[in-house]
């Protein structure tokens, strides 16, 4: 092979690694410029969140303020503000994670915006519930300070009926007790002829007939009620009779004794009741008193005299 022939076959190698490699720069350069746009396009897609930090600050102080406004003035309505703002503030931890990431995207920040928007109506939803369970609370304090004093005045006029020159204080306290409306005691002889009759001599008694009615009282529990009657002689003892079951009951801090006692069923209707005491050995002449009592107070009291 000739000089000349291998000088132009070197120069046409040659001329190839020269265009390659210039082809390899190209494809360089165009990698380079392409990253390089990448580059400039996410950083231009990589936004600021500033200013929705900002509004996410406001609508949580705006919560705040309007709970802080609410909340003590009743139990049930203090559990469902905590629950509501439980629930707001986790959203709102949620939210600022995200705008607090440093890499938020256009699309990200947009998202963000969606649920801070969707955050300041559930805000006012909750603003508006609160302010129509307060307006209820309210209602409900106002219509029950109404029916207080009501039932107060009434109790009162009760309690003035029931009881003559008592203190007001203990008006209320016995205003729900039972008395007596008419206590009927008479001692009794056999007549000859027909029935028995009245009588006011020892040696002639038989019997003592009691006759009692109950008073009504609307405030009253309904139901059975022990009445002990305890007949006093002259000589200031109780009148004791076996076959009448005579025995003794608590009453004022105490034991007393007493001649009968009677179960009563109190349905506020002008209940009456009768019985009789037969003469008992050892009667003597001279004034007798009936008492009767409930378990916790005396009733009522009529009195006769035997000579």
């Amino acid at each position: 092979m000739s000089t000349g022939t291998k000088d132009k076959r070197s120069k046409r190698l040659l001329f190839i690694m020269i265009f390659g490699l210039l082809l390899l720069n190209i494809g360089l350069i165009y990698q380079l410029v392409t990253k390089n746009s990448e580059l400039k396009t996410t950083k231009t897609e990589l936004v600021d969140t500033e200013t929705e930090l900002e509004d996410l600050k406001e609508v949580e102080e705006e919560l705040r303020i309007n709970l802080k406004t609410k909340i003590g003035q009743n139990a049930q309505l203090d559990s469902i503000i905590d629950v509501r703002n439980r629930e707001l503030q986790t959203k709102v931890t949620k939210i600022r994670k995200m705008l607090s990431s440093g890499n938020l995207t256009r699309a990200e920040l947009d998202k963000a915006k969606g649920e801070i928007s969707g955050l300041k109506n559930q805000v006012a939803e909750l603003t508006l519930e609160i302010e129509e369970l307060s307006k209820e609370n309210q209602y409900l304090k106002d219509e029950n300070y109404v029916i207080q004093k009501q039932v107060e005045s009434e109790k009162e006029k009760v309690a003035e009926m029931v009881l003559v020159n008592t203190e007001l204080t203990k008006q209320v306290a016995v205003g729900s007790r039972i008395f007596l409306k008419g206590l009927d005691v008479k001692p009794m002889r056999d007549a000859v002829f027909g029935d028995f009759k009245t009588t006011d001599r020892l040696s002639k008694l038989d019997k003592i007939d009691i006759d009692y009615t109950l008073a009504n009282n609307d405030i009253a529990k309904k139901g059975e009620k022990m009445l002990y009657f305890q007949v006093v002689t002259p000589s200031k003892s109780t009148l004791h009779n076996k076959n009448s079951r005579s025995g003794t009951f608590n009453f004022d801090g105490g034991e007393r004794l007493y001649t009968v006692k009677k179960v009563v069923n109190f349905q506020n209707s002008n209940e009456k009741g009768s019985f009789s005491i037969p003469k008992t050995e050892g009667m003597t002449a001279g004034k007798y008193v009936v008492n009767v009592f409930s378990d916790d107070h005396k009733m009522g009291s009529s009195e006769f005299t035997l000579r």
